[in-house]
């Protein structure tokens, strides 16, 4: 008799399909919104229920983050990653956990959120993706100007082979811009009209600097006359109305012949009576 042999793995179906299996890829630019879509099967002959978590619950939006697949069919569940500012050498370390159950036969499923806190851990079926995020080709390009040779962070998971394609559209690349170099030198250059064009800004930036020169010249005259002003002695004006210095400077000299005259008269009105 005749014994066929079955892997493990062909016994075994899971309850739950996941597209993609191992990695969610999120394309940029990344200054905008970036969708991407995952794909729930049921393989089961019941109600799966399916809850979707991640280590970074701000950075991204999942709709809908729970819900449930009939017998045989299958769900989409959009992942939008959220803009931010893309820095290929940080090395992105996210990663969505998606958990399913077999419903129960009496379990009521109008409200999933319920019926998920009454579950016990064990009765749980985990899959873990990993973020890949990954650039265009051209932005790629752009910002890789030292020619690293990786274009985004989920291209070099390829290989060898994946370099030697991206060799080939360099070199490509480079044979189309050398037609476009060898046209640009065909045609007539311009050299007469630039250099008229130079001659008139030589000359107007002469005139500038003679009008500089002068400038300077003359704010050089308007500060020797303010220092000379500024040293020479105050002349006295004819209409100049008169300043009682002089009086201010009496009025001590009158206070004393008062008071001269007082001791005087004092002095005689005092021999006079006695």
């Amino acid at each position: 008799m005749i014994k066929s042999t079955m892997s493990d793995a062909e016994l075994f179906e899971p309850p739950m399909t996941i597209t993609p299996e191992h990695e969610l890829r999120f394309v940029g630019p990344f200054n905008r919104p970036v969708v991407t879509i995952m794909t729930l099967r049921s393989n089961q002959g019941l109600p799966l229920v399916f809850k979707i978590k991640t280590t970074a619950p701000k950075r991204y939006c999942v709709r809908p983050n729970i819900g449930k697949i009939m017998p045989f069919r299958s769900t989409q569940v959009e992942i939008c990653l959220q803009p931010f500012i893309y820095d290929q050498q940080e090395k992105n370390k996210h990663k969505f956990m998606v958990q399913s159950v077999i419903a129960p036969f009496d379990a009521d499923l109008t409200d999933l959120n319920k019926l998920w806190k009454e579950l016990e851990p064990d009765q749980l079926m985990d899959a873990k993706l990993k973020c890949v995020f990954e650039m265009p080709r051209a932005e790629a390009n752009a910002e890789n100007t030292s020619g690293s040779g990786t274009i985004a962070a989920g291209t070099g998971v390829a290989g060898g082979g994946s370099a030697g394609v991206n060799t080939s559209s360099a070199s490509g690349e480079a044979l189309e811009s050398k037609p476009k170099l060898e046209s640009f030198v065909d045609k007539p250059s311009n050299l007469p009209d630039v250099s008229k064009n130079l001659e008139a800004m030589a000359g107007e930036i002469k005139e500038l600097r003679e009008i500089n020169i002068e400038l300077r010249k003359e704010n050089l005259h308007l500060k020797d006359q303010v220092t000379r002003y500024r040293s020479s002695p105050a002349i006295k004006q004819v209409n100049e109305p008169y300043a009682p210095v002089l009086a201010e400077k009496q009025i001590p000299v009158f206070y004393i012949a008062i008071a001269i005259a007082a001791a005087i008269v004092s002095l005689l009105l005092g021999k006079f009576f006695l």
